[in-house]
């Protein structure tokens, strides 16, 4: 509440005759003034008590002022009618019983007369016997305008001692005071004096200290952590969909917005793999945001005294809402409120802690933004997942190659080493399934091996790095998928469609780039032939010496660029020189395993065959039988040559081929491939 409502409201008691009021403040200063004002604008007497002063003005100008609180209370029906009486720190005589008593004789007295007593103070609590005639109320912190007032003072203060006023813009001057929501204002005061010493202009470093402001407030709670906020959206690779979701919201915040009525964001659930940026998210959208990031660790606030769990959480969302505008964090959350679904078995203790913690975000008016990031949806109830608790759904997968190139970029420069001096698009290449902080650990690895030697480090060592790393897609194969499977239809993306369609766009446009050069070398060649040329043609074609550097997966793919429409068994037979492509295992469809693509592979040549498949890298295309030649007898299952409406019941092979360009209308069966282990 505003500070003019709530003078309306404290207008709207004292004229209905309410006798005793509890006034809860840390401003004890910012009041007086208000309350001052108030009783003039009613044209009532103001008589302040305190212990140290006594009643100021005095009673019929009696200098022996009176400072104990028995005797004041005494004297208070000598006092004019239609008196405020503002009583300071008054909280520790209330533990008399003879100043309880007095109060409820004077009560009566009080109305008779038009008079109230205004108890102020940090912690005002009604004792039990007062009750029935007292009101308590929180008197709010300032708010915008509050705050603005103070702003221009302090700039006008900073103009005069300068030679050149310091330039703040409208919009930087609504964010500065929007950072300073929750404090009292000689608080905000002192933040604006110290933000802005020695400063010429306004920068992002002024809103992260004013926000560190912040820090003092939380510092007596065990169960909220502050963090610090040195990371911002720049430091973030990829992921432009869930970057523009929280920049629009963010304005949803600003004056402007609450004035024509748009409601401020809840929150964002972030779901996704392990190690792909959510809680770096978390970070940078309370950077962008300009409001403090607080931690809250839901294992804390379990307590073995009953009752006491759901008190500390009713303690920590009533700090949240007093430090507001803020941002909390609630790290893998399924893990926190495990326990909590509902079902049979559950913890009831955990389930009233969730359940107020909804309740708390469906309807708390403070704007406080949550954000909770969760690696499994297992265990999470539905009540969290549906929308009015989070504004959006989001699901943060690994990295693509756009994305990669950008992390692999942000991690070198962190480090002071120059990008451009690194293939940073083959390492993207070679990097597929790594995650964002698989691809921090290759950096950081390559660091610690270069360490001391005179060229630092090298793209050899990154290559090494790499290869040594082996990635959690790799080792959580199962677990990961069945994630991405459960994300598809339920959340949004974090990162845009659009963005596989830019890959697409450019291979087409580096396929055509590279046929534009043959071309125009080859009109440039003056015309002879030999059939040496041909032998030479093709024992420098690009998939052979990427397969003779290695890298597999890179060899395949270009392989199939150029041999659009290969099978399998056509691969297994040009790879063989290169690796070992025969073995125990098989290709199926994940959607149904029953369909079998091929048999007879190799546990390498297998997985990467299905990584590149899965990662749409390569996309599979129903082929006739009589494509595979001789190989076709290989296979000793019915065939089928169109995808079934239901899953078949035994083992059926599913000719397909191979190509690298997306179908119009792709079948989400074909998109999925798993290994299998052939009984033997």
């Amino acid at each position: 509440m505003a500070t003019a409502d709530t003078l309306t409201q404290l207008k709207s008691r004292i004229l209905s005759h309410f006798s005793m009021m509890f006034l809860s403040t840390w401003e004890e200063e910012r009041w007086e003034a208000e309350l001052a004002a108030l009783a003039t604008e009613m044209n009532r007497g103001l008589v302040t008590w305190t212990v140290t002063r006594g009643a100021q003005p005095p009673l019929n100008g009696d200098a022996s002022a009176m400072t104990d609180s028995a005797d004041f209370l005494r004297h208070v029906p000598e006092f004019p009618r239609e008196q405020l009486f503002l009583l300071k720190d008054f909280r520790p005589f209330l533990a008399d019983p003879q100043i309880v008593r007095q109060l409820r004789d004077l009560a009566p007295v009080l109305i008779e007369q038009s008079k109230t007593l205004l108890f102020m103070g940090p912690d005002t609590e009604i004792p039990l016997e007062l009750l029935r005639d007292a009101l308590k109320c929180e008197l709010p912190l300032p708010g915008l305008d509050e705050l603005h007032t103070e702003l221009k003072a302090v700039l006008a203060s900073e103009s005069a001692s300068r030679p050149a006023p310091l330039a703040v813009t409208s919009e930087q001057e609504e964010r500065l005071v929007r950072t300073m929501l929750g404090l009292t204002s000689a608080q905000a005061r002192k933040s604006f004096q110290r933000a802005f010493l020695g400063r010429s202009e306004i920068d992002e470093e002024v809103y992260a200290q004013l926000i560190g402001e912040k820090k003092v407030m939380i510092q007596g709670s065990e169960m909220l952590e502050f963090q610090e906020l040195t990371e911002g959206v720049k430091d973030i690779g990829g992921l432009d969909a869930l970057k523009d979701w929280v920049s629009k919201r963010s304005l949803a915040f600003s004056e402007t917005a609450r004035k024509q009525g748009i409601p401020a964001p809840k929150g964002v659930l972030l779901l996704g793999v392990q190690g792909c940026g959510k809680s770096l998210t978390a970070r940078a959208i309370a950077r962008l945001l300009a409001f403090p990031l607080v931690r809250l660790d839901v294992a804390t606030l379990l307590s073995g005294d009953k009752g006491q769990s759901e008190k500390n959480m009713r303690d920590v969302l009533a700090l949240m809402e007093m430090i507001a505008p803020a941002v909390l964090w609630l790290d893998e959350i399924e893990k926190g409120f495990a326990g909590a679904n509902g079902e049979a078995g559950s913890d009831s203790t955990m389930v009233r802690i969730m359940g107020r913690f909804l309740t708390w975000m469906q309807e708390n008016p403070a704007p406080v933004f949550v954000v909770a990031t969760a690696n499994s949806v297992t265990g999470l109830p539905p009540e969290m997942l549906r929308r009015g608790r989070f504004d959006e759904l989001f699901f943060v997968d690994l990295p693509n190659y756009h994305e990669r190139k950008q992390i692999l970029e942000i991690h070198l420069r962190k480090r002071r080493f120059d990008p451009t001096t690194f293939d940073i698009a083959k390492l993207a290449e070679r990097s597929e399934g790594y995650s964002g902080a698989e691809l921090e650990q290759v950096v950081l690895a390559a660091m610690v091996e270069t360490y001391g030697s005179t060229d630092g480090i090298t793209q050899v060592a990154m290559e090494k790095a790499r290869e040594e790393t082996v990635p959690l897609s790799v080792t959580m194969e199962e677990k990961i998928f069945q994630l991405r499977e459960w994300a598809k239809g339920r959340c949004r993306p974090a990162t845009p469609d659009s963005r596989v369609l830019q890959m697409l766009e450019a291979e087409q446009r580096q396929k055509a780039a590279a046929a534009a050069n043959d071309e125009q070398a080859f009109e440039d060649k003056p015309f002879s032939f030999d059939p040496t040329d041909l032998e030479e043609e093709d024992e420098v074609e690009q998939w052979k010496t990427l397969a003779q550097s290695g890298d597999l997966p890179s060899a395949l793919l270009e392989y199939v660029r150029s041999h659009d429409g290969t099978t399998i068994p056509q691969l297994q037979s040009a790879f063989a020189e290169f690796t070992s492509t025969k073995g125990e295992q098989g290709l199926a469809l994940r959607a149904d395993p029953n369909l079998i693509l091929w048999l007879g592979l190799s546990a390498e040549f297998a997985g990467e065959i299905s990584k590149l498949i899965t990662n749409k890298r390569l996309y599979l295309r129903l082929a006739a039988a009589d494509t595979f030649g001789d190989a076709a007898s290989e296979i000793k299952l019915p065939k089928i040559t169109s995808l079934p409406d239901n899953k078949v019941s035994k083992p059926t092979w599913l000719p397909t081929c191979l190509t690298d360009l997306a179908p119009d209308e792709p079948d989400p069966r074909l998109d999925r491939v798993a290994r299998m282990m052939l009984a033997k």
